[in-house]
Formats: C-alpha cells, structure tokens, sequence
C-alpha cells in the first residue's frame, strides 16, 4: 500500500509539472518572446486555437496531479 501511495504522489507531481510547463508555452507563444512562434512556425490565424489547447490541458494536468497528491495524503 505504501508503494501505490508513493507512485501516486509521483504521478501527480510529474502531471503538475506538465501542466505548468504547457501554460508556460502558452504564455510563450501569446507574447513571443522568444519567437516561439517561429521556432514552432504557427500561423498567426491558428494561435488562438493553440492557446484554447494549451491552456485547457494545463488547467486539467494541473488539477488531476493536484488531486493525486491530495489523495496521498489521505
């Protein structure tokens, strides 16, 4: 039991830290400061889909690795 606890706690922890990763990209490619876009070569017309994208999955990896630490500790 002590084992599945830990490997939830990893889990969730690698998530979160995916989730903040892509909101990071998506802050990257909204401002540009790095030419992010032209690294990545995202047409201006498709970057509002993008940052849907980007964001909704940040916001879900964010929560769902939020909730397995939380159930470590129960």
């Amino acid at each position: 039991m002590k084992i599945r606890k830990t490997l939830t706690a990893v889990t969730g922890i690698v998530q979160s830290a995916i989730g903040v990763l892509s909101a990071v990209l998506a802050v990257l490619l909204f401002v540009n400061i790095l030419e992010v876009q032209a690294v990545f070569n995202v047409p201006p017309e498709f970057l509002p889909l993008y940052l849907l994208i980007l964001c909704l999955f940040s916001v879900f990896s964010i929560l769902s690795g939020f909730f397995l630490i939380r159930e470590r500790r129960r």
